[in-house]
């Protein structure tokens, strides 16, 4: 996994709309309470945002195989918040 700040008109090659094809999870400026909706999807866990702030942020990220620690992990490296996993479902707070 690599984390790095991307040029402001850097252009990805890989469509965020038509990622999931390509076994990708893409978010391009959505919030954090929509990207909970579609990692709920991608990972089968339900994610419950506790501080209405931290579901207001907002991240640009692309990842391919990494599981939802690491995806977690990775976004919380640009913006402070903290989680905690319990069988299927997993607590973000601020």
């Amino acid at each position: 996994m690599i984390v790095k700040h991307l040029k402001q008109n850097a252009v990805d090659t890989a469509m965020v709309e038509t990622a999931w094809v390509y076994n990708k999870l893409v978010f391009d400026g959505e919030d954090f309470r929509e990207i909970a909706d579609e990692m709920e999807r991608w990972y089968n866990v339900k994610i419950v945002i506790h501080d209405t702030t931290v579901a207001r942020y907002r991240f640009h990220a692309k990842f391919e195989s990494e599981n939802i620690a690491e995806v977690l992990s990775a976004l919380r490296l640009s913006l402070p918040f903290t989680f905690k996993t319990s069988n299927n479902e997993v607590n973000i707070y601020k």
